[in-house]
């Protein structure tokens, strides 16, 4: 292959990329990232998706959070690295490239007038109503409640077992067959190792 093809082929891939999505099974976290260029918006079946959800659950339902390009990734990163440093950043938010929003496939959702992470009976009565029906509509919740035998005893205010802590209100379309798959694996009980990040690839190399 000589080289003058290869900046050929790479912009296919790109335009190919942009054009079709990533696969909705990509692998996003700590270790494995998006190029900086991968930016779709939002998903449309996924927001689609998650319009038939709040349909079907009848809750308020807001959602607070979609698809967030790399640059405002980086963006937010740094404003709470600024205000609280970059440790207890790296417990609550992904750096640029390395978080599930910028798929694009993504949404944080509340009880509609409440805080997100605001520990409420409206909120709980949303969790519990994402746990239960979340999966026939193709999401998964990215990171659910763990359990451990040492202290704190679980992720749900530091992040143990998932990377990071207890997140019931993040949402990710992964497509039906696949959420059906992770759901009956038993993702959401406390006490199983099953993860939904062990369903996912990482994003493959050029």
């Amino acid at each position: 292959m000589g080289g003058d093809e290869i900046p050929g082929l790479l912009q296919l891939y790109v335009v190919l990329h942009l054009l079709l999505g990533a696969p909705l099974n990509t692998l996003v976290n700590k270790e494995h990232r998006v190029p900086l260029w991968y930016a779709p918006g939002n998903h449309t079946d996924a927001r689609n998706a998650l319009d038939f959800l709040i349909k079907e659950i009848n809750l308020p339902v807001e959602v607070m959070s979609d698809y967030r390009s790399y640059s405002s990734q980086a963006e937010a990163f740094v404003r709470l690295m600024s205000d609280e440093g970059e440790e207890r950043a790296d417990e609550v938010i992904a750096r640029p490239g390395h978080s599930e929003h910028q798929l694009g496939t993504v949404f944080d959702v509340a009880w509609a007038g409440l805080p997100i992470e605001y520990n409420d009976s409206r909120n709980r009565k949303l969790w519990s109503a994402l746990e239960a029906r979340a999966h026939e509509f193709g999401f998964v919740i990215s990171f659910p409640l763990k359990a451990i035998r040492e202290w704190p005893y679980n992720n749900r205010w530091s992040a143990v077992v998932t990377e990071y802590r207890w997140e019931p209100w993040h949402l990710r379309y992964v497509g039906l067959p696949l959420a059906k798959e992770i759901f009956d694996a038993g993702y959401l009980d406390p006490q199983s190792a099953v993860l939904p990040q062990d369903f996912y690839q990482p994003w493959p190399d050029f």
